[in-house]
């Protein structure tokens, strides 16, 4: 419930991401990454528990450098990816970009230029494929197990006050 909480959570803030633009406050972006940040936050424990969960003790240590692994190679693969997506949006929205960083900036610093609101649109478009694959993956996180109820209340701290001798 928490893992799909935080997915949806996660969403949202990308979401507010896909409608800034070239005017946009800091505020309203500070506020949409927070969201995102806490939504994210939210997945990672509820998962890694319901990961270890069906695993003996023997194959905690291996699964947990596996995990590791495979989270960093993921995050490196995906910043890769939506960089090069990013870049392309750039190109398509600015055929005459010189194609680094440095001319985008000289581009966006211009007055009266017209670059600020494509490269918004641009970013726009990043955090639209961002949404798509958080979306995709909310449907493994609303399947994720959930605790027994006999755990629940296991768990719970009893409610009678002590009696005083």
């Amino acid at each position: 419930m928490v893992c799909s909480a935080g997915m949806a959570a996660a969403l949202l803030g990308t979401l507010a991401y896909t409608q800034a633009g070239a005017r946009t406050s800091d505020a309203y972006l500070a506020g949409a990454l927070l969201v995102t940040g806490a939504g994210i936050g939210a997945t990672i424990a509820p998962s890694m528990a319901a990961a270890f969960q069906a695993l003996s003790r023997a194959e905690t240590p291996r699964a947990t450098s596996a995990l590791n692994v495979i989270q960093r190679t993921g995050g490196a693969i995906g910043t890769a990816l939506f960089a090069i997506l990013l870049q392309h949006s750039i190109t398509a929205r600015l055929p005459r970009h010189p194609g680094r960083v440095q001319g985008i900036a000289a581009l966006s610093g211009q007055p009266g230029a017209h670059a600020a609101p494509a490269l918004a649109a641009a970013f726009g478009a990043t955090f639209w494929a961002a949404a798509a694959l958080i979306a995709t993956a909310l449907i493994p996180a609303l399947l994720l197990p959930r605790a027994p109820r006999e755990q629940h209340a296991a768990s719970a701290p009893a409610t009678e006050p002590a009696k005083a001798a």
